[in-house]
Order: C-alpha cells, then structure tokens, then sequence
C-alpha cells in the first residue's frame, strides 16, 4: 500500500471521526441515512479504479461496519466540472444504514 494510498484512507477516518459519528442516530432496528460529499482525483481521465473515492468512502464504510452499523444500501451521483478548477467530478454518496 503506497503512502497515498495510506493517507486517503487515514483521511476516510478522520471524516467518519469528525463528520459522520456525530450525525449517526442510535442503533434502534429503523434505517437511517448519512450524505457524503466527496470529489475525484485530480486526474481522472482513464478507465479504471476512481482510487480516491474507493479508498476514502471505503474506510467510512469500514468504520460504519466496525463500530456494529449494518449497512442497508449505498446511493451514488456524480457532477462533472465541480472543484477549484473545474475539472473534477463530484460525487454524492448516500449511505442508509441500522
């Protein structure tokens, strides 16, 4: 694992610590959400895997998991032309868990 790899991963947690913890309802059996706004990496012109994204919402999704949340489903969208440049995609993750 490279060291940016390991840091877009450490900021996934610092996220989920800071951001999404707080918001989380008690686990009471209803479903609930959490909307995530993130952006792609800068570069982001070739088909394959959207590094960035994966491994930043993945480790919200890890914590979510490890802290006994069940996830129910995750929704996706993109923006084209969003950031400082106008050259990133947006993305919206909506992630319902228990």
């Amino acid at each position: 694992m490279g060291l940016l790899s390991k840091s877009r991963k450490a900021s996934g947690d610092v996220i989920y610590n800071n951001e999404v913890k707080p918001q989380l309802v008690a686990k009471d059996g209803n479903i609930h959400i959490v909307m995530i706004n993130s952006f792609s990496k800068l570069v982001n012109q070739n088909f394959g895997v959207e590094s960035k994204y994966t491994e930043q919402i993945g480790s919200v999704i890890n914590d979510l998991q490890q802290d006994g949340y069940e996830i129910v489903d995750i929704k996706f969208d993109s923006l084209k032309g969003q950031g400082i440049t106008g050259t990133a995609e947006g993305f919206h993750t909506l992630i319902m868990y228990k």
